[in-house]
């Protein structure tokens, strides 16, 4: 393959996993994980450490940070799964396309916004079945590999979703063997039981393992979990080695999810810190670096546009980081906020982060830099109580900016 111009424009290859929480990676902290392919990224690239999906107003929370991504909108301003694409509106593989890009899209039709698929020149969607669940990191790669291959005029856009590791979490036998169910630790926020009403403690994810939760049952579920991320790694690594070298790669999950017991949790229903995804970019022009700067899954379009050169469109309300990415700032936005139906409600701010459950009328508060497993409830502590006040009208004063009209503001 020809070396490309000095001032070609770069090929992007975006991936998104399906539920794959932020610390599932070996060189960002887990010890227990094998990820060779996604360490080599974090080793020559950039890493977000605080990426929020908004959440959303269905259990399947995956759809609207797949909407989110694509469209570059906040959490009620995306569009329902099944409409055309609203007039005025830019979806990212047009914006790609409109800049001269070759774009191609393999990933769930389900849990998407279907016009934003479809608006890729090639599309190809995973089959659908639990049964074929663990066949499928190896037919993206496949696919992928096989179209970058192909070639063509014009520098390439990718987007790669492929179905895991969601449950049923299911991997070949070789990859399921390195884990030991016996051997993994449990997170240290596992609890049997969640210890509150949290307004949607029965919600399918969360059927997905037995009440209380035993840690037997909770390390065999963390065994599978990382079986089917290793493998997922595994062919990541065969896409990297057949990428051209001036690639941008940015390697992020829809969300993460309680899986293993946090908090007695198992599903993404829920606003805690294990909601985070992963986020890593690497290639031309992206220095190795680390960021804990607050970042939403709505501003990884306008980054891409930003480090690729292409126009930001004016429908997109996320903010770009390569700034961050750059060294010209810091931070680009102060305040993280996500929702879960009306029935969770979070935003956080430097360190602290507050979690609002109107249902049941119950308020959490966290320094989540000093107590990132969050069990130190700061709420009921007096030394904090202007704190409290204050992050509950931080709250409110982001359900306004983000025309929240399904939960009620903190009083």
């Amino acid at each position: 393959m020809a070396a490309p111009a000095a001032d070609a424009p770069p090929n992007v290859l975006l991936i998104n996993t399906d539920d794959q929480r932020f610390d599932t990676i070996r060189a960002l902290g887990n010890n227990e994980i094998q990820t060779p392919a996604l360490d080599s990224l974090v080793r020559r690239g950039f890493v977000f450490t605080n990426l929020y999906s908004q959440g959303g107003l269905v259990g399947a929370m995956c759809l609207p940070s797949r909407t989110m991504l694509m469209t570059g909108r906040t959490v009620f301003h995306i569009p329902e799964r099944n409409v055309p694409v609203p007039e005025g509106m830019t979806v990212l593989a047009k914006a790609f396309e409109n800049a001269g890009y070759r774009t191609f899209h393999y990933g769930k039709r389900g849990n998407t916004y279907v016009a934003a698929s479809e608006a890729f020149q090639t599309k190809l969607y995973s089959k659908e079945g639990f049964d074929v669940r663990a066949e499928q990191p190896e037919q993206h790669a496949n696919q992928v590999i096989e179209w970058v291959r192909a070639g063509g005029n014009g520098p390439f856009f990718i987007y790669m979703a492929p179905p895991v590791p969601h449950d049923p979490r299911s991997a070949p036998k070789k990859f399921a063997d390195m884990y030991d169910p016996a051997k993994i630790t449990l997170p240290k926020n596992y609890m049997p039981e969640h210890p509150f009403d949290n307004g949607d403690l029965k919600i399918r994810d969360e059927m997905l393992a037995g009440f209380p939760r035993t840690k037997e049952e909770m390390r065999r579920h963390l065994a599978d979990y990382y079986a089917t991320i290793t493998c997922l790694d595994h062919h990541i690594g065969r896409i990297l080695a057949a990428l051209p070298a001036n690639t941008i790669v940015l390697f992020t999950s829809d969300q993460g999810l309680a899986v293993g017991g946090r908090h007695g949790l198992m599903g993404k229903q829920n606003l805690y810190e294990h909601f985070k995804s992963p986020c890593i970019l690497a290639g031309p022009g992206i220095k190795r670096g680390k960021s804990d700067a607050l970042a939403h899954m709505h501003d990884l379009f306008p980054t891409l546009c930003d480090l690729a050169r292409v126009p930001i469109p004016a429908s997109v309300e996320g903010l770009s980081l390569a700034p961050v990415i750059r060294g010209e700032k810091r931070e680009v936005r102060e305040y993280a906020f996500a929702v879960y139906k009306d029935v969770q409600r979070m935003v956080r701010r430097g360190n602290w982060k507050l979690i609002w459950y109107p249902k049941v009328g119950k308020f959490q508060l966290f320094d989540v830099v000093r107590d990132p497993w969050e069990l130190d409830d700061r709420s009921g502590d007096p030394a904090q109580s202007s704190r409290l006040e204050e992050m509950k009208r931080r709250l409110a004063e982001q359900q306004d900016k983000h025309d929240d009209k399904y939960a009620p503001r903190p009083v």
